[in-house]
């Protein structure tokens, strides 16, 4: 009955808009990554490089998250999502010209940035909005659905992204920027009132966004839930940094091959978002966090020792299954502790701390990766994220989250 209550969400004509510019985007969002950490190998053959493809993602939201989900909230969720896809399409459309100039390595990473602080914005605003165009009863079936339609679609854009950097090099940037446009267009059309916007002067902005970061730690379940989240995430950008170097060195492969991992991944959460939707509403959320990350960490350890790029493809899948275990939970419970006018905002203060506890994991185990072994950096993260998981069955405060 909860997977057909979040199915029938897209018998709503603003929830089918959302959903379908979510989709055709999500279709070029991997092209952008792919094309950048297979550029930037081919000019360097440095796995630290490398993994700055992932560091220049990862940076805005750490920098300008605490203000974005601010910002979205200001201008209005639909607004503000907007606004970032149009802002997009022009930076990433304009990579491809600057390397075809012979700009620097550091002209099209600035423009990977600009579009990166406009993701800060967006994703904020896409997760605020939401529950303005689903029931209530619907909302965790619905992210579950939402989730798992981004992952279908990151199993044929990880795919495509693969073949169209290796046969199109940087051109394949234009299809993303295409992406964008197409679902700038799709969500002008929902018919969902924009409030006022609010000023966005800087000290408005700081002042709102501290006022989304003060709700996040007065709150004792989000508080506890956060901080358990940051100390188990924490093995997600080791992996997200050292696939590529995975892929390209351990298993001697290419830009395809990473796209058939990335896609294993997506598969399986497009599997357990579908089936274990059932879940989201009978158990408590708390508890499926913990499970999510303990089965996650495991499993990164079973990837650190798989012997053949074929038998890491199976351990890629299940990632993918236990990544929704904690991902859809952690979700709802911001949505459904969070008032309507501070979400966006506690969704920016929560992803721009998790982005700040990134960050130097992504650059120190990129340095570690130029002379270790990076199967041991991944089993390590892995056995790392058990221990915090058990540590979270210790405290009532993130396991008993109804």
């Amino acid at each position: 009955m909860t997977r057909i209550a979040a199915l029938s969400a897209l018998r709503s004509p603003n929830f089918a808009l959302f959903w379908s510019a979510q989709v055709i985007s999500g279709f070029g969002d991997k092209i952008t990554f792919f094309a950048l950490a297979f550029v930037t190998w081919e000019l360097t053959r440095s796995a630290l490089f490398t993994v700055f493809a992932v560091v220049i993602s990862t940076v805005p939201y750490a920098l300008f998250g605490f203000v974005g989900g601010a910002i979205a909230d200001a201008l209005g969720h639909r607004r503000a999502m907007v606004a970032s896809d149009l802002i997009r399409v022009a930076a990433i459309g304009l990579v491809p010209v600057s390397l075809a100039l012979g700009a620097p390595l550091a002209v099209p990473y600035a423009l990977v940035f600009l579009a990166a602080l406009c993701s800060a914005v967006f994703s904020p605003a896409r997760m605020g909005i939401v529950p303005d165009l689903v029931p209530a009863s619907r909302l965790g079936a619905s992210n579950s659905l939402v989730y798992a339609s981004d992952r279908t679609v990151e199993i044929a854009g990880s795919l495509i992204a693969g073949v169209l950097v290796a046969v199109l090099g940087t051109a394949a940037f234009y299809v993303d920027a295409a992406t964008f446009a197409l679902s700038a267009i799709l969500l002008m059309r929902i018919d969902l009132p924009d409030p006022p916007a609010r000023s966005l002067r800087p000290g408005t902005i700081l002042a709102e966004a501290v006022d989304g970061v003060r709700f996040l730690t007065s709150n004792v379940y989000l508080r506890a839930n956060t901080i358990f989240s940051l100390l188990a995430q924490l093995c997600i950008p080791v992996l997200n940094g050292l696939t590529p170097v995975l892929i390209f060195r351990e298993f001697a492969r290419g830009p395809e091959e990473l796209g058939v991992a990335e896609a294993a991944l997506a598969a399986g959460a497009v599997l357990a978002g579908l089936a274990l939707t059932p879940l989201f509403g009978r158990l408590r959320k708390g508890r499926l966090v913990i499970v999510g990350f303990a089965a996650y960490g495991l499993n990164l350890v079973a990837i650190a020792f798989a012997p053949t790029f074929e038998v890491s493809l199976i351990f890629f899948l299940i990632a993918g299954v236990t990544n929704v275990i904690f991902f859809v939970p952690n979700v709802t419970i911001s949505q459904e502790l969070a008032p309507p006018p501070l979400r966006a905002r506690v969704f920016g203060a929560r992803m721009a701390l998790l982005n700040l506890t990134w960050l130097p994991i992504v650059v120190a185990t990129g340095l570690l990766a130029e002379g270790l072994d990076v199967r041991l950096l991944i089993g390590i993260a892995g056995a790392f994220t058990i221990v915090v998981a058990l540590g979270g069955t210790l405290s009532r405060s993130v396991r008993d989250v109804p």
